[in-house]
């Protein structure tokens, strides 16, 4: 009977890491479940929800020698409850704006209000220095709720450009 772990890592980034961490995952017989990765400013950070056929022993040795060899820190978790794929992701949630700082937050906090699940979220800057473009990624569960009144209030408070789509269920 296998089991789910989460497997977190965070270093500086470099070619090979996700090769050294998938390589160490299927050696002991893992096999990846959901993942994600990321570069910030030149940091790699990954999530990876990982079936392991047996306990973590195996898994811990495997990855040890990566702490050193890619510089990474690396923690695995075993969740108490795992919260399933019941409510699925369902919208993307595209914000422009003039950079500022808060804008992040009145999105998580309006969403939040409205009883809607940030299920992932990206962020870039863009534009140019003098005129710096914020720009925010919300992948959401929001069900058959009518956001159209809490997306025109930010528009208008912060000044946003929001669209929101359904999304294929086929794309992730």
């Amino acid at each position: 009977m296998s089991h789910l772990v989460v497997v977190t890592a965070v270093g500086r980034d470099h070619p090979g890491i996700v090769a050294a961490l998938t390589g160490a995952v299927y050696g002991c017989g893992g096999n990846l479940d959901d993942a994600t990765m990321t570069r910030l400013h030149g940091v790699f950070a990954t999530m990876l929800s990982v079936h392991l056929p047996g306990d973590t022993a195996q898994l811990e040795i495997a990855l040890e020698p990566l702490r050193a060899s890619q510089g990474l820190s690396i923690t695995i978790d075993q969740p108490t409850t795992l919260a399933g794929h019941d409510n699925p992701p369902d919208h993307i949630l595209s914000v422009y704006g003039a950079d500022r700082p808060g804008i992040v937050h009145a999105v998580a906090s309006a969403l939040a209000c409205a009883n809607v699940n940030i299920t992932d979220m990206d962020s870039r800057m863009a534009g140019t220095d003098d005129a710096p473009v914020y720009i925010v990624v919300f992948e959401v569960s929001a069900g058959s709720r009518n956001l159209d009144e809490v997306l025109a209030g930010l528009r208008e408070a912060w000044n946003l450009d929001i669209t929101m789509r359904a999304i294929n269920e086929e794309a992730l």
